[in-house]
């Protein structure tokens, strides 16, 4: 009775050790995931605060609103160029567009993250009045 026990702790090895390796691949695929999400969530952080800045720049010359308007294409106007640097400094592929229309001011980032298939945009709207 004693020889068809044999090699059974060896096949219990083995069922376990392949168990544990799909548990280890399973994590590693879960940080790697981790760290797409991260690298995504800070993109999205610097186009709102890039363009909260622009928008706070337009707030305190608010009498030269006009002078930032800007289609994304050709080159920016004055007050818009550093900021702009800014953008493309900061995220992969960074362009931005400054829509003014009246006292309304549209303020659009786009960005391409690495290896991804689509490009992602952040906007935002503000009213401009005097105080």
């Amino acid at each position: 009775m004693r020889t068809a026990v044999r090699g059974f702790s060896l096949i219990e090895v083995l069922v376990a050790m392949t168990i544990f390796s799909f548990g280890i691949l399973g994590m590693l695929g879960m940080h790697a995931r981790a760290l797409t999400t991260f690298s995504d969530s800070r993109y999205r952080t610097d186009a709102a605060l890039l363009t909260d800045g622009l928008i706070n720049d337009i707030w305190v010359n608010r009498a030269n609103i006009a002078n930032y308007a800007y289609t994304g294409g050709g080159t920016a106007p004055a007050p818009v160029q550093s900021w702009l640097s800014q953008v493309q400094a900061t995220l992969p592929a960074g362009a931005a567009n400054v829509t003014v229309a009246g006292s309304q001011v549209t303020v659009t980032v786009n960005w391409q993250p690495p290896n991804a298939t689509a490009a992602h945009q952040h906007t935002e709207v503000a009213i401009i009045q005097n105080p």
